[in-house]
């Protein structure tokens, strides 16, 4: 989520300083893409993992909080993201529901507005981020977006068979952009 976070300040924002550039690595820009494709019954183990760190999350804002957030028994069962989403999200933060969250939260509303160098890396066999049809035309339209997308990585999991600092390619070229998009030396 961090990166759709980022390129939907990135495309709020436009040409803003202190912004100056943007990488985002296998960001769920379509929400709501995303939450359905978590569900498919090869993905549903991800699904579960993510689940029950939200669930221990919300848990320990009940007890922190116990005024403003209503106990896991008064909210009922949450079996996947979207229930998650749908049960919790939208009601604390005011959101009609699931996919008006999806909606009012993807960055694939604004990334269009893009106003500032950012580089995207996506694989095509990513497990659960998925990209509609429109998103995709508008990253490839957009001329500030460098928008990569890998045959292989799945979800982050950019190795390179290189030693060293290349190991991990999705960190160096990200860093390297961001290095030459700032100006920094060595961001070639």
């Amino acid at each position: 989520m961090g990166g759709n976070l980022v390129l939907k300040l990135a495309g709020e924002w436009g040409y803003r300083p202190p912004l100056v550039a943007v990488a985002a690595v296998c960001p769920a820009i379509d929400l709501a893409a995303g939450a359905d494709a978590l569900h498919e019954p090869l993905n549903r183990g991800y699904e579960w993992r993510f689940l029950r760190g939200l669930m221990a999350r919300y848990a320990r804002k009940v007890e922190i909080f116990p005024s403003i957030f209503a106990p896991p028994r008064q909210i009922g069962p949450v079996r996947f993201i979207r229930e998650f989403d749908g049960k919790i999200v939208a009601r604390y933060w005011h959101f009609r529901d699931a996919d008006d969250y999806y909606s009012h939260a993807a960055s694939a509303q604004v990334v269009d507005r893009i106003a500032v160098p950012t580089l995207i890396l996506c694989a095509q066999d990513d497990p659960f981020i998925r990209l509609t049809p429109v998103t995709r035309a508008k990253l490839r339209a957009n001329r500030h977006i460098e928008f990569v997308e890998t045959r292989h990585g799945g979800h982050c999991a950019y190795l390179s068979r290189d030693r060293g600092d290349e190991i991990h390619w999705a960190e160096a070229a990200a860093i390297r952009f961001l290095m030459s998009a700032t100006g920094q030396p060595n961001g070639s």
